[in-house]
């Protein structure tokens, strides 16, 4: 099951506030059923409650293309080259607090990915070899 969190969420439309669930993480290996909306950019949509504005949110989605031992940060703010470095510090902080996971980060390839067309030629070449 993808990995999620509560976060709030102010209406564009209405400015009613409310709380959605936000995709944070997706492992293709198991989640399945997000491939479609993945290669649609529709990973993260949400709905208000009050007026039915549908909006989509702005926020990162780490995708692990396992068993490639891939692992792609998709975040459409992620253009410039020091955006791109800063999801790769960030990365290297969280391996870097376990061992194991260290291990495993040497064996990882690590993307980071701003451009939709690009996820979803990475991920019809996954679904070739694994669906």
């Amino acid at each position: 099951m993808a990995g999620t969190s509560a976060i709030e969420v102010v209406c564009v439309k209405c400015k009613k506030s409310y709380e959605a669930d936000s995709i944070e993480h997706i492992d293709l290996s198991e989640d399945r059923d997000m491939i479609r909306n993945l290669k649609a950019g529709k990973a993260n949509r949400v709905k208000c409650p009050k007026c039915k504005k549908v909006m989509y949110l702005d926020r990162s989605i780490v995708i692990n293309f396992e068993p490639q031992s891939l692992i792609v940060v998709f975040d459409t703010k992620a253009k410039s080259a020091a955006k791109k470095n800063d999801l790769r510090r960030e990365y290297e902080n969280i391996i870097a607090f376990n061992e194991i996971l260290t291990e495993l980060a040497e064996e990882t390839e690590f993307k980071v990915i701003s451009d939709l067309s690009v996820l979803k030629k990475l991920i019809n070449e996954y679904a070739k070899v694994y669906m």
